[in-house]
């Protein structure tokens, strides 16, 4: 049955998206760097073929149309948290300072980086794992079977937020602010 809210037909645009982002970013970059910036043509043409070649592959375009919903959702917990600052009587100068200071921007700058590195890895593994079947692989009939029935997805996160990752990252967290703090220069 048709209802307003079926969108089984975009489904089938699935391919558009990864191609226009991937000719955005690279154009982009490409366009930023210093050799490139009197050669816009060769720098969209090479942000061309790479979107073309990203066609090529449906892990690489999967993970893209994984990632995306998530980068969405990133960016708007990103802007609600600076409305929420600003609702609290924080300048929108004073925000942007702080975000982009010398005392809190690089560890704004590594938190983003985290972030964004978490949701890429996360969905290349969730893709990869989805395309090569490795739930097949789990050791023993038994683990194999818990697997199957919990899915692939309960089976991340339930290896994310297992305690040794949790704590490795936390372990991980303190080194990265320990390093920072006394490498900073006063």
């Amino acid at each position: 049955m048709a209802t307003p809210l079926d969108i089984g037909l975009l489904q089938k645009f699935d391919v558009i998206f990864p191609f226009i982002f991937v000719i955005v970013i690279v154009y982009a970059v490409l366009a930023r760097t210093e050799w490139m910036k009197e050669k816009q043509g060769i720098a969209f043409l090479l942000a061309f073929v790479l979107a073309v070649m990203t066609l090529f592959s449906s892990i690489a375009v999967k993970t893209i149309n994984r990632m995306a919903p998530w980068f969405v959702i990133l960016v708007i917990f990103t802007i609600l948290l600076m409305l929420a600052y600003q609702a609290m009587g924080m300048s929108e100068k004073t925000i942007l300072d702080i975000i982009t200071g010398k005392e809190y921007g690089t560890t704004v700058a590594w938190w983003v980086l985290a972030l964004m590195l978490i949701i890429g890895i996360g969905s290349l593994t969730s893709v990869v794992s989805e395309e090569k079947q490795f739930t097949s692989l789990a050791a023993g009939e038994n683990a194999s079977q818990a697997l199957a029935a919990q899915g692939e997805t309960a089976g991340f996160w339930a290896t994310i937020f297992h305690p040794k990752v949790l704590g490795l990252g936390l372990v991980l967290m303190i080194a990265m602010f320990t390093v920072q703090k006394l490498a900073a220069k006063d």
